[in-house]
C-alpha cells in the first residue's frame, strides 16, 4: 500500500467527537489523518435546529474539500453516521471521480454497526421493519421540543465489556438528539459505488443485530458485495474492541477493491 488514505469519522446520534478521542488516538499513532467533524444535530440546542440534511451537508463539505485538495478518503461511520456518510460522499468515489477528470475521491466505507440504507429509506423505516416501534418507545425519553435521549445509555452502548471508569467518561459527552431525525429519509446510498466492509456486532442494543441483518439483506438485494465481519460486540465496538477497529481501518485502506 502506497501513502495512507486521509478518514472521515462520522460520529453517531447522542455522540460527539469527544466519545471517539481514544480511536481516533489510536488511528492517528497507525499513521492515520483523522478528522472527526462534530455533526450539526449534536449541538444540544433546544428546539433542536438541524437534522439529516444539515449532517450530510456538513460532512459533505468537509469531505469535498479534502478529495478536491487530491486525497484519498477512508470513511468510518458509527450508527447514524452510516446514514449521514453514505448520503454525503455517493458519487465522490475514487473511480467516478477519476472518469470526470477530478483529484482525490473516496476509497472506502467502513460501517461501524452503522445504518446502511437505501436511498429514501429512513431509520424509523427500519425500526418498523424489526416490529421494534413499542420497545423504542420504552426505551427511549422525548421532550416535548422534540429532543430523545436512551433511557438507559449504559445499557444501549456498552453490554459489560467495559469497566464502570470507561462507561462513565463516553457518558458525560453524550448529547440530546433531535427525534425528528429518526424519520429523516436518507438521500444517498454511496455504498452502491464505494467499496465497502461492514462490522456487525452481536451484543448491541444501539443498533441491534436485527436491524443490521435486515439492512445487510436489503444490501445483497441490490447486488452489491459487502465485506462483514462478526463480532461479539456491543455499540460501542470502538471503545472495547478499539484494537481490532483500527485494524478493520487498516484492512479497509488496504482493500484490493479500493483502486477499481
Amino acid at each position: 500500500m502506497s501513502s495512507l488514505p486521509t478518514i472521515v469519522l462520522v460520529h453517531g446520534a447522542w455522540h460527539t467527537p469527544a466519545n471517539y478521542s481514544t480511536y481516533v488516538n489510536a488511528l492517528q499513532k497507525q499513521g492515520f489523518q483523522v478528522h472527526c467533524p462534530r455533526l450539526p444535530t449534536s449541538s444540544n440546542a433546544r428546539p433542536p435546529t438541524a437534522f439529516l440534511p444539515e449532517d450530510v451537508a456538513c460532512v459533505k463539505e468537509l469531505v469535498n474539500t479534502l478529495i478536491d485538495d487530491g486525497q484519498r478518503v477512508l470513511m468510518i461511520m458509527h450508527s447514524y453516521g452510516g446514514a449521514v456518510g453514505s448520503s454525503a460522499v455517493e458519487g465522490l468515489s475514487l473511480s467516478e471521480r477519476k472518469a470526470s477528470g477530478k483529484p482525490g475521491g473516496v476509497i472506502h466505507l467502513l460501517y461501524l454497526c452503522a445504518y446502511i440504507l437505501p436511498t429514501g429509506y429512513s431509520m424509523w423505516n427500519i425500526v418498523r421493519e424489526a416490529k421494534f416501534e413499542k420497545v423504542l418507545d420504552e426505551y427511549m425519553t422525548t421532550t416535548t421540543d422534540g429532543l430523545t435521549m436512551p433511557k438507559e445509555p449504559a445499557l444501549s452502548f456498552f453490554s459489560g465489556k467495559a469497566d464502570q471508569a470507561t462507561v462513565d467518561k463516553a457518558l458525560e459527552t453524550l448529547v440530546w438528539f433531535p427525534s425528528r431525525v429518526l424519520k429523516d429519509p436518507t438521500t444517498g446510498c454511496a455504498w452502491k459505488t464505494i467499496p465497502t466492509t461492514y462490522i456487525r456486532t452481536l451484543q448491541d442494543f444501539g443498533v441491534p443485530a436485527v436491524y443490521q441483518d435486515i439492512m445487510l439483506a436489503k444490501v445483497q438485494e441490490e447486488g452489491v458485495v459487502v465485506k462483514t465481519e462478526v463480532y461479539d460486540a456491543d455499540h460501542s465496538i470502538f471503545i472495547t474492541m478499539e484494537r481490532e477497529m483500527v485494524q478493520a481501518a487498516i484492512n479497509a485502506a488496504a482493500d484490493e477493491r479500493n483502486t477499481m
